[in-house]
């Protein structure tokens, strides 16, 4: 491209609406053009000027939005407990990085792995680095205008190269097949699990076989999985729950009058069911839900029943606590009350419910995957029912049994 760009293709490149075909030409354009890039930094930050004066009505301070770091860090999964919690709560009340993260994570898993090959003779084999970073030379630095643009620019950028590499990426991979055995027989096995009608093999080399339909991040949480045997509790369960002190009594009411569920859980659904246990002679029941700020947030009416489902939504990401309160002979009595603990309970993020509403229907026949996915997000059900179907097709399987194990120990 040797013209200036037209004040059309600014305006939709600034707006990032720029056809995958036309994106990367503009790119090039941009990074040696002086008087356009100029043009297209004005478009980008009327855009900026925009969030800026909506982050000040809304009352948010100006670092509200994640950078592109962080927001590769969410979706690796990297970012340490309070950094992952603060992006998490971010997603729920911005549409536009929630978005952000949904397009990178969706590159990531279909684009990424072919740009992770080499198609000219290495030198030096480089240290191994988060997927992301290995994209940083397809971006011209003057080109840095804001996380989200970034990554819809790499997005549509890889989407290019990925089709110019396909045809010899194919060609790779047949003369792959023919050439060599798919698993490895000179390394002996330490895992071997049949997920879903195929054989998932791990070798004392390291070496995974049996999921090549996963992406890289997914891979390596299986192998890791594996090579382990057992999961670390999700730091989204914690401050969910805590065992009843000795030294501080207990809620008399007992086994009679109780709350059952949600508590200490993760919960998918933004509209969950509320169940507790019937009191004798009570005369119905209400329920009452408050957020982290103990500010009622949902109340339900007076119910004969012994369960309750919100009419509306709560908000995705929030930590609540409820209880149900039973009329009996014009008094009402409360379930938990002190010094018994909080029901407590967490509904999963939006970014990470789409994540996983995706692997439900990518791998429905992968107990395995859907497994490790649910244990990771703290959907502590979920994951065991998924390692009960893995077992019951390898009920000889001491890894399969041992993961089973450390989800039911993350219930204590």
């Amino acid at each position: 491209m040797t013209e200036h760009l037209t004040q059309n293709q600014i305006e939709q490149y600034g707006r990032q609406k720029l056809p995958a075909a036309e994106l990367l030409s503009v790119s090039d354009h941009l990074s040696g053009c002086e008087s356009c890039r100029r043009l297209a930094e004005r478009a980008l930050d009327a855009d900026a000027v925009f969030f800026a004066l909506q982050s000040e009505v809304s009352g948010q301070t100006a670092r509200t939005h994640p950078s592109l770091e962080e927001t590769a860090g969410y979706v690796d999964g990297t970012l340490d407990g309070e950094e992952m919690q603060a992006v998490t709560d971010h997603l729920t009340r911005c549409e536009r990085c929630a978005l952000a993260v949904d397009d990178l994570r969706a590159f990531r898993t279909q684009v990424a792995p072919g740009l992770n090959r080499e198609y000219q003779p290495a030198i030096v084999a480089a240290p191994a680095e988060s997927w992301w970073r290995g994209l940083s030379l397809l971006r011209p630095p003057a080109l840095a205008f804001g996380s989200a643009l970034i990554v819809l620019l790499l997005a549509g950028t890889g989407w290019l190269i990925r089709h110019t590499l396909q045809n010899n990426e194919t060609k790779e991979t047949t003369a792959a097949t023919t050439s060599s055995p798919a698993v490895s027989t000179a390394a002996s096995v330490i895992a071997e699990v049949n997920d879903g009608g195929r054989r998932v093999l791990l070798d004392q080399e390291g070496k995974l076989s049996g999921a090549d339909d996963l992406p890289p991040d997914y891979q390596l949480m299986v192998k890791e999985a594996l090579t382990r045997q057992r999961l670390e509790k999700s730091p989204l369960l914690a401050g969910l729950s805590r065992p009843a002190s000795s030294l501080m009594g207990s809620d008399k009411q007992g086994q009679s009058f109780s709350v059952i569920e949600p508590v200490g859980k993760i919960l998918m659904s933004d509209r969950p069911t509320f169940g507790w246990s019937p009191l004798d002679g009570a005369a119905g029941y209400v329920v009452e839900v408050y957020d982290e700020k103990f500010s009622l947030v949902a109340a339900g009416p007076q119910l004969t029943a012994v369960s309750w489902i919100p009419p509306q939504p709560l908000a995705r990401g929030g930590i609540y606590s409820w209880q149900v309160k039973a009329i009996k002979d014009g008094q009402e009595v409360s379930s938990p009350r002190p010094p018994a603990p909080q029901a407590k309970f967490r509904i999963l993020d939006q970014a990470k419910a789409n994540e996983l509403a995706q692997a439900e229907r990518t791998y429905a026949s992968s107990h395995l995957t859907l497994g490790l996915l649910y244990a990771q997000t703290g959907l502590l059900d979920e994951a065991e029912r998924e390692f009960r179907a893995l077992q019951e097709a390898n009920p000889n399987s001491a890894p399969v049994r041992q993961l089973l194990e450390s989800v039911q120990a993350m219930r204590r």
